[in-house]
């Protein structure tokens, strides 16, 4: 009898826990360098991200001579028009396409917690920065609205290891947006694996980013909830 009443007393602070944090983190991984092969956990607008992400180092396919140094197999790279050897090829494209610089839009990730000190990501592509260039190629940083940190590429395919200071930010929720404003010359952004690190530079993993939730706090779990038992 004391054992189902400590059951019962278990599970009704189980329940009260999730009652009391309605907007807990996810337990899926952010989509943080596109290896889903596709936009999961982003919202694209604008034709700019129809080929989107790229796989594989297609600019050196397409002899462009610099090569891209991405992450993994897929990134953003929104000259290119190939999606690989299983979804691009069934789809007639080959190694090597490209969209070229025309087309434009926006990315959009979902919300997460800021909860590094740092922010690291790839970036490459066009230098047409979101201030002072009426038609931006970048990757902003949104919290609250507003646009808090900014990079571009530097005028090549190749990608660098690009990093922000967001401490003052920690607690917050924000997200980012790739921007593709710019049909011209290197009218394109490349973007890859990001990354929140801690002060000694680490990276933090983004399962743990997305099980903080909206309200700051760790999402209560059964885990969480035995200790009473």
């Amino acid at each position: 009898m004391q054992r189902q009443c400590s059951i019962a007393i278990v599970s009704a602070l189980f329940v009260a826990g999730l009652l009391a944090f309605p907007h807990t983190g996810r337990c899926e991984s952010f989509n943080f360098g596109f290896e889903t092969g596709d936009l999961t956990d982003w919202t694209a607008e604008g034709e700019a991200f129809e080929f989107q992400p790229t796989w594989g180092d297609n600019p050196t396919a397409r002899g462009r001579g610099q090569a891209s140094e991405h992450a993994g197999d897929w990134w953003l790279g929104l000259y290119e028009a190939y999606q690989g050897p299983e979804i691009g090829e069934a789809l007639g494209q080959v190694a090597g396409a490209i969209q070229g610089d025309g087309p434009q839009g926006t990315l959009t990730s979902d919300d997460f917690s800021l909860i590094g000190e740092t922010m690291n990501f790839l970036m490459g592509g066009g230098a047409h920065p979101w201030v002072d260039d009426a038609a931006p190629t970048c990757v902003n940083l949104v919290v609250n609205g507003d646009v808090v940190r900014t990079a571009t590429g530097a005028n090549t395919e190749t990608f660098s290891r690009q990093e922000w200071d967001i401490a003052e930010f920690k607690g917050e929720r924000g997200h980012l947006v790739v921007v593709d404003n710019n049909g011209g010359g290197w009218g394109h952004p490349n973007f890859d694996d990001v990354h929140q690190a801690d002060a000694s530079g680490t990276n933090i993993s983004w399962d743990r980013v997305l099980a903080v939730g909206a309200q700051g706090k760790l999402p209560v779990t059964w885990a969480h909830m035995k200790r009473y038992y």
